[in-house]
């Protein structure tokens, strides 16, 4: 039995892969845990993605395995309702007794498709619960030289490549026409943190939707990220990818943010036993949550309700 865990926003698929990862039925894990920092702005991940240029703790191969099933998540069209984007990455883990996959970005090319998987669990959220987890685990990471041509690489790696060929036009009007601005705005501070650069990365593919010419205005205003991350269009189309998984008839199981208060919902769904580590883990990632939240609440009401500057 292989078991994928999807989102189609900023929610806890990969909270929820580690955890299951920490027990040895379960594998492979692509992610690491944390401690929230005490950062005002800068917060922390609870669990981020492990990535072979700064992790010793997984392995390249399994990595591109990975990240290639993203590609294909986002970008493989088909006339089913169940994307085949992870038989190869369920493959390459076969000796996993329950191999487990899941996304940390992105989501299939339609809301008319979900991933192909034994048992399909969705990580449900809503558009503050999104914008938390965007806020506080990417948006405030501080930037330098490096990092700006570090994610841009990253980005059109992620998004943009499949089978090692390009995709469209982007990584082409990317380095053309945005890529230097964004570095002279780097070193004039008018471009500070991770969020900025990753919402000029996203404005450059949606300016090329739809036969686009990939124009747009380079933006950086503070106020944006929280207006922008508070847009519930996103909630709108993760709740018609629901709807289809509900009216196709596809096996799955919805679970809320709040999925580590009752486990064995879980694991009896999966029809697996619980065990010692399983139970410790969750209550690690509890309490690491409870303080993220804690955080974000404070910085959400200081910077967007009060309108505070930085």
């Amino acid at each position: 039995m292989n078991i994928g865990i999807y989102q189609t926003v900023n929610a806890h698929a990969p909270a929820i892969h580690w955890w299951l990862a920490h027990d040895s039925r379960f594998g492979p894990q692509l992610y690491k845990g944390h401690m929230p920092r005490s950062s005002e702005l800068f917060i922390g991940s609870i669990v981020d993605e492990l990535r072979n240029v700064n992790d010793i703790n997984i392995d390249e191969e399994l990595y591109d395995s990975h990240q290639e099933s993203l590609r294909m998540m986002e970008n493989k069209k088909e006339t089913i309702d169940q994307i085949d984007c992870l038989s190869e990455y369920f493959k390459f883990n076969k000796d996993f007794k329950y191999p487990v996959w899941s996304n940390y970005f992105g989501s299939c090319y339609s809301p008319h498709y979900a991933p192909l998987a034994d048992k399909l669990i969705f990580a449900q959220s809503t558009t503050e619960q999104s914008a938390m987890f965007y806020i506080t685990q990417y948006a405030f990471d501080i930037m330098n030289i490096d990092n700006v041509h570090d994610h841009s690489k990253i980005w059109w790696e992620d998004h943009v490549l499949m089978g090692g060929k390009d995709i469209g036009k982007w990584k082409e009007i990317w380095y053309n026409n945005y890529h230097d601005q964004c570095v002279a705005d780097f070193h004039s501070g008018k471009l500070q943190y991770m969020w900025q650069l990753n919402f000029a990365h996203w404005d450059l593919y949606e300016s090329l939707c739809d036969g686009g010419d990939g124009k747009f205005e380079l933006d950086y205003s503070f106020y944006r990220l929280f207006k922008d991350k508070h847009d519930p269009e996103d909630i709108k189309t993760q709740n018609k990818v629901l709807l289809n998984i509900k009216e196709k008839d596809i096996d799955h199981l919805v679970v809320d943010i709040e999925w580590f208060k009752n486990t064995d919902v879980i694991l009896d769904y999966l029809g697996i036993s619980n065990s010692d580590i399983l139970k410790h883990t969750a209550q690690v990632y509890s309490e690491r949550y409870k303080k993220v939240a804690e955080a974000y609440n404070i910085l959400y009401n200081k910077y967007y309700v009060k309108g505070e500057q930085v």
